[in-house]
């Protein structure tokens, strides 16, 4: 029997060292791998967040550009030279469609190469297309192509989509052209502009990703131009995709833009680069290598030298190592001697230290990148519902005024106790309605910054109109304190109103949760040569600690969300530029109560410009019948007018347009001209100075009207002619004085 070999034997430091290298090596490998994973899952996490915003951009923009172009021809189309076009197509005469041609060839020209083609449509499908030099198509395939968009808008109703025609992708409009006296729909007018790469280069701009469109399955346009684009177009269609495009990668998002409301539509594909995170990642896998490695070796080093001593020390390194593994960068190694030993355990916690610092700035960058991104969003809201406001405000204005002119004209002939009761209600309520309506246009209207006489209370109550109704859901009352001699400041009404408005709103916001019975006074009072205002709650308070960053921006105890922490860090500025001061006094339990205190105007400041005096006006003189002559856009206030100067025996005659006055004032002598501002066409500030021109006399008979804000422009315009301008609505005391306003100045 042959005898056993020799057995291979391993010195305890081998059987030591071994398994500690193996350990040792397998640590970092997990490490990287986790990390590793970790990263490239939050690198492609914020790639992609970054290309939904990028979305988002793009179709808000494409959205933008619709709308404009709707706009642009719903108020084009009230030209008469467009009213005239459905007439002369009806006509079938050559001539008539030769100056068709002619005119829309202009237009063209005029609007530059934005715009590709002009269709004009008669209800019996007679055409006329007009095409811009170099586009593509013939004119019947420009008619096919928009044929659902005109079909709507020969029903009378303004429309916005998207087509694609000869393989590429335009916006178009479709808007109803009334006839010649402006009572029904006797055409359409059609527009189409090309989404070209003009275009996408813009909309890169603004999304800073990449742009395809595609029409009929193929690619139309791009902002990049790869001759692989076409090859690897099926692969960008699929959902989270991620294309190789130059040697550079990209993620890729396809979506259809199809837009509630519009017709038609086209698909589009949005691609961002994340090649340079790529980078960042593997050289920060590549340190880690390689500070990995280095730590292996020496960590072999000392074991080797060290078993004895390093054995406790190892289990120790394990257990940090795998806690920074798991994220738990806070943990750190007692410096157990001077030697080797020590230098790893102060090497791992620099390593820690610097990695916590490092995910300390990142979650700061984060935080604050999400707070400049809830900023934008809120910023773009108030900006889309200040638009809104100020349109649906400056429209309210003319229905109220036909509301109260009406209604106190029906109290002037009603002789029903009950019917005057009734008619009363209604014209209190038509004229708070307008109070709030003012309050609106006020805030949602953009305006320069502009000095002028205001009066604290006055700024203080403009704001409690608008937020007076929320108050009282919330069970939040209001209290008024103001002096009743209050002296002026020299500022901006609409910049003060925003400070209050802040304090006020977050007053409400604190007493929301805090109490049902809510209570907020504002107070105003004069010290010396200064003017104050107190807007006190009874909420929770702020603390003392709180209490000291209440003006810091971006500070804010209010849920994510729910706030930004500007309001009160812009307010704080306002004041200061008014050199005013502002401060709050609180204690916890009790309430909070602002300071806002203002320099009072000295008597050089100019003092503002008053359109609506605060005495009763002066009612009519009846002894002469008087020729009058009102102009307004609006049929129901030419209506109301008439009926008012007509019941008292004055000769009423009316134009719906500048254009129509002028034609009339030119043929005929009137003792009055009662004129709308803003009329489309010829307005009232065209007509006027048409009429210094070519009868004087008239121009010095004219009365103005508005349903919109007056301007600082218009307000110049007005004194520099000594003109006067009612606005709407109005009462028909004011309405009968200044009539007699103008007959007295003849």
């Amino acid at each position: 029997m042959s005898s056993p070999g020799p057995s291979v034997r391993f010195s305890f430091q081998t059987k030591v060292l071994l398994p500690v290298l193996a350990a040792l090596v397998l640590l970092p490998v997990i490490t990287l791998w986790v990390v590793n994973r970790s990263m490239t899952k939050q690198v492609e996490a914020e790639a992609r967040q970054t290309l939904n915003t990028a979305e988002a951009v793009f179709r808000q923009t494409i959205d933008f550009r619709a709308r404009d172009l709707l706009t642009r021809f719903r108020y084009a189309v009230n030209e008469p030279s467009y009213r005239s076009i459905p007439v002369l197509l009806g006509s079938n005469d050559p001539l008539a469609r030769k100056e068709i041609s002619k005119f829309l060839g202009e237009r063209l020209k005029d609007y530059g190469d934005d715009y590709d083609a002009l269709i004009v449509t008669t209800p019996d499908n007679a055409t006329h297309v007009a095409v811009r030099p170099g586009t593509t198509g013939e004119p019947s395939g420009w008619v096919g192509a928009t044929a659902a968009l005109t079909r709507t808008a020969l029903a009378g109703q303004p429309v916005q989509g998207t087509l694609e025609f000869r393989g590429q992708v335009y916006l178009a409009v479709a808007v109803p052209v009334s006839d010649l006296e402006g009572a029904k729909t006797a055409g359409a007018l059609t527009v189409a502009t090309r989404i070209g790469e003009a275009t996408l280069q813009e909309l890169r701009s603004l999304t800073g990703a990449e742009i395809l469109l595609i029409a009929s399955d193929m690619l139309t346009a791009s902002t990049l131009h790869q001759p692989e684009l076409p090859a690897l177009l099926p692969r960008m269609l699929e959902p989270d995709a991620t294309v190789e495009i130059h040697q550079e990668h990209y993620l890729a998002l396809s979506n259809s833009y199809d837009r509630r409301g519009a017709q038609g539509g086209f698909r589009y594909v949005l691609l961002s680069s994340y090649e340079q995170r790529l980078r960042e990642l593997q050289s920060t896998r590549g340190t880690l290598l390689i500070v990995s490695l280095a730590g292996v070796l020496l960590s072999g080093l000392v074991v080797w030298f060290l078993i004895r001593r390093i054995t406790l020390p190892l289990v120790e390194l394990r257990d940090n190592a795998e806690a920074v593994g798991r994220g738990d960068f806070t943990r750190r190694i007692t410096r157990f001697s001077d030697d080797e030993c020590g230098a790893v355990a102060v090497a791992f916690n620099d390593m820690t230290g610097n990695l916590q610092a490092s995910r300390a700035d990142l979650e700061k960058a984060v935080g604050t990148l999400k707070t400049t991104q809830a900023q934008l969003i809120q910023s773009e809201k108030l900006s889309a519902v200040g638009q809104f406001v100020a349109g649906v405000a400056h429209e309210l204005n003319n229905p109220l005024t036909s509301v109260i002119g009406f209604s106190e004209l029906l109290q002037a002939t009603s002789s029903n106790p009950k019917e005057q009761e009734h008619l009363g209600h209604i014209t209190r309520n038509a004229l708070r309605c307008h109070k709030i309506v003012h309050s609106l246009l006020g805030f949602s209207r953009q305006h320069e910054p502009e000095r002028k006489l205001v009066r604290l209370h006055e700024v203080a109550e403009s704001v409690l109109e608008i937020v007076s109704y929320d108050m009282r859901v919330n069970n939040v009352t209001l209290v008024r304190e103001y002096a009743a001699e209050l002296p002026p400041l020299l500022g901006d009404s609409h910049q003060l109103q925003q400070v209050v408005l802040n304090i006020v709103s977050n007053a409400r916001q604190a007493l929301e949760t805090f109490r049902r019975d809510g209570q907020i006074t504002n107070r105003t009072g004069d010290t010396d040569d200064r003017v104050w205002l107190r807007i006190i709650d009874n909420g929770p308070g702020i603390s003392p600690e709180n209490l000291k960053k209440i003006f810091d921006p971006f500070f804010t105890t209010k849920p994510q969300g729910k706030g930004t922490g500007l309001g009160l860090s812009l307010s704080y500025g306002i004041v200061q530029e008014h050199r005013g001061s502002i401060r709050a006094e609180s204690r916890p339990g009790v309430g909070t109560e602002f300071i806002l205190e203002f320099p009072i105007a000295t008597p050089t400041d100019a003092a503002p410009v008053l359109f609506r005096p605060d005495s009763q006006p002066p009612m009519p003189v009846k002894a002469a019948k008087l020729r009058l002559l009102v102009v307004d856009d609006e049929e129901s206030i030419l209506h109301l007018v008439q009926e008012i100067l007509s019941s008292e025996g004055h000769r009423v005659e009316t134009a719906g347009s500048g254009q129509a006055a002028l034609e009339l004032i030119l043929r005929h002598d009137y003792d009055v001209i009662i004129s709308d501002w803003k009329m489309p066409g010829l307005n009232g500030i065209n007509l006027f100075q048409e009429l210094l021109v070519r009868k004087p006399e008239a121009a010095r008979r004219m009365l103005f009207m508005t349903g919109d804000v007056i301007k600082e422009s218009f307000q110049q315009f007005l004194k520099q002619h000594a003109r006067t301008c009612l606005p709407k609505p109005f009462a028909l005391r004011e309405f009968h004085g200044a009539i007699a306003g103008i007959v007295s100045l003849r």
